[in-house]
């Protein structure tokens, strides 16, 4: 359970000082309604006054052991003789406070402790304890405890409908790392049925038809290796991409979270605990009216069928408080005024009005509590008028006594409707998952498709055109090449089809049409793109060593994508600033570093406008060729984008 809060503290110290308050008063001014004759009251009686009140200030932060204390003191109070006042009602604070906000078995001694000191005063025959009716003040001590066990379950349930949103919240993550891991392992085979297979025929067919042809120096020969080399290096880039594809982020994600969204029903149901508060207070009033209480100097008429009826209304009415509260509420009041008026007991019947009053302010809107409220008032204020027999609303209903219902109910309404809330927000996080999932899968095909795009939509293409005009160069004569070109002419041409079919499925541009499969932007692009910076961004300054020209053309499209994200970063978080590329070679490996002098910390990883995914797309893109990618402040206080790409030097 969660500790009580500041203002919970606060409100705890307030009733325990108005708690204090009442002890002393009641010590120190005579009751005169009690025919018990209690000790003069002293130091050491205000003092345990004092320690049966008190602590209810900490009765949120150490429950049991304020529970307790206040016992002691009562027990200690009563047992030597002096008016125990209003100490039962601090014993039912502490009990509740104890079964509300502790376990079950701190609680279960909380409830022992106050059976224990009520047996040892029953055996002592303290006054008021020396007669059937102190089951009475038993009973109402054990309510207090049982409504205490009842608001720590609805404020569990809270609680529990709170993390089962925040778990529920948690699992559209889980879900959608799963859903795009799936839709990647999809791809990933179908790519490998696709395309894997016909690039490995083009490079065999290519290698076969140039051995054939052997070292020549035929032009035939020179298109054939360089066929070869580029489905190659399609091949390895493909490779790298099904590897990507297939590795999972997180190895072992665990299970999704658990989304219970709430408690699970039990066999008690609230029908059911109306209706055994109903009885019990049924019972209770029977017992009350039939066996006479000596300690009492009011004397009431003898009960008739007619006062056990309205008794029986007035409890049993209860059964359906939940159902029809005002109702309710206005009948209790209706059988607590005509049992005054006849002159018999109509304690009773006034404590069911509370009781429908809390029900009205827990179940109903604001407007009807203050109405229900009202009514209660008004019944009040005609009892007084017309002075009703035995019927004194100073010492019997007050408005604060009905102020007390009537918070408590405004008080459980709201947590059941943080509770309600809390389950309408993991319904909806429930929901949304799926939506999540969704989404997130749309958006995986949508970066594989451009992937696709850029690594090998162009080298079919590249190879469709080098051997058909190969092919063409050599129609009518007996070359031995010619076979093999056309195979691989028309395998490339297949392969270019379902890739465009496939790329359709996965990506629609907005007019519903798949993209264009021309070829992709690669480094003769850069020097454009650094143009239109220029004219909208800032100055940039562009440096590329012409060794990258020889790099895969896989590996080009790349360069380009990730100066294409530098920069556009650059523009949205540092506009204005100027800005260095240089695109250079480190051995077999290609260094791509972009610097620009803006505030670095507005630079953060962000998305771009080009793809979508701004650095983590980036990463994607490096970690295809095994490289890496550094992205932070630098040491002018810039922002420094750095890519390094692994290259084999191969040619396009």
């Amino acid at each position: 359970m969660r500790e009580p809060s500041v203002r919970e503290g606060l409100v705890d110290a307030g009733i325990a000082a108005v708690l204090a308050v009442l002890v002393v008063i009641n010590l120190v001014a005579p009751q005169p309604v009690f025919a018990h004759a209690y000790r003069a009251p002293d130091g050491w009686a205000i003092l345990l006054g004092l320690a049966a009140s008190l602590p209810l200030a900490a009765r949120r932060r150490l429950p049991l052991t304020v529970s307790l204390v206040i016992t002691g003191a009562a027990l200690l109070l009563t047992a030597l003789g002096w008016d125990p006042g209003v100490t039962p009602f601090c014993q039912m604070a502490g009990l509740y406070a104890v079964a509300g906000w502790r376990e079950r078995r701190a609680a279960v001694a909380g409830l022992a402790a106050m059976y224990t000191s009520m047996a040892i005063l029953a055996v002592l025959r303290v006054p008021s304890f020396d007669d059937p009716l102190a089951l009475i003040g038993v009973l109402a001590l054990t309510i207090a405890w049982g409504l205490g066990r009842v608001m720590r379950w609805r404020r569990q349930s809270v609680e529990a409908a709170q993390a089962s949103a925040a778990a529920a919240e948690r699992s559209r993550a889980v879900a959608a790392e799963r859903a795009v891991f799936a839709e990647r392992l999809r791809i990933a085979r179908e790519l490998h049925d696709v395309v894997s297979h016909t690039l490995s025929v083009i490079a065999v067919q290519s290698g076969v038809a140039r051995y054939q042809l052997g070292d020549t120096g035929d032009p035939v020969a020179s298109a054939l290796g360089a066929i070869e080399r580029a489905s190659r290096s399609a091949l390895d880039d493909l490779r790298r991409m099904l590897g990507l594809l297939r590795a999972h982020p997180d190895p072992d994600p665990g299970p999704a979270p658990a989304t219970d969204l709430a408690p699970a029903p039990g066999w008690i149901r609230e029908w059911m605990v109306d209706l055994g508060i109903a009885v019990v207070l049924a019972g209770l009033g029977l017992l009350m009216v039939c066996l006479p209480d000596p300690a009492a100097t009011v004397q009431y008429a003898e009960p008739t069928s007619w006062s056990l009826l309205l008794l029986l209304v007035a409890t049993l009415s209860l059964a359906v408080r939940r159902r029809w509260p005002f109702t309710v509420l206005a009948v209790t009041l209706a059988a607590g005024v005509l049992t005054a008026l006849g002159g018999w007991d109509h304690d009773m019947p006034f404590l069911c009005s509370y009781v429908a009053l809390y029900t009205v302010a827990a179940w109903r809107p604001l407007l009807v509590a203050l109405g229900g409220l009202g009514l209660h008032l008004v019944v009040e204020a005609a009892g007084a008028l017309v002075d009703m027999p035995h019927y004194d609303p100073a010492a019997d209903t007050t408005a604060a006594g009905a102020l007390v219902p009537l918070g408590l109910g405004l008080i459980v309404r709201r947590w059941r409707h943080q509770r309600d809330a809390a389950l309408r927000r993991a319904l909806e996080a429930e929901r949304g998952t799926a939506r999540t999932a969704e989404q997130a899968v749309i958006a995986e095909r949508l970066r594989i498709a451009e992937e696709m795009h850029d690594v090998i939509a162009h080298t079919l293409s590249a190879i469709t055109v080098q051997s058909s005009v190969a092919r063409h160069s050599i129609a009518g004569t007996d070359n031995p090449a010619g076979p093999a070109l056309s195979a691989i002419e028309q395998a490339a041409r297949s392969a270019l089809t379902d890739l465009r079919r496939m790329l359709g499925a996965l990506h629609m541009d907005e007019s519903g049409e798949p993209p264009s499969l021309a070829p992709s932007p690669g480094l003769e692009e850069i020097r454009l793109l650094a143009s239109a910076h220029r004219a909208t961004g800032g100055p940039v300054e562009l440096t590329v060593d012409p060794g990258v020209e020889a790099t895969p053309e896989s590996l080009r499209m790349t360069a380009y994508r990730l100066v294409q994200e530098a920069l556009t970063n650059v523009r949205k978080h540092a506009a204005g600033s100027a800005a260095q590329v240089r695109i250079v070679l480190d051995g077999p490996d290609v260094v791509i570093q972009v610097d620009n002098d803006g505030p670095a910390g507005t630079q953060e990883a962000g998305p771009g406008t080009s793809s979508g995914y701004g650095l983590a797309g980036m990463r994607e893109r490096v970690a295809m060729f095994g490289g890496t990618l550094d992205a932070g402040a630098a040491e002018n206080g810039g922002f420094t984008v750095r890519a390094v790409l692994r290259s084999k030097g191969a040619l396009a």
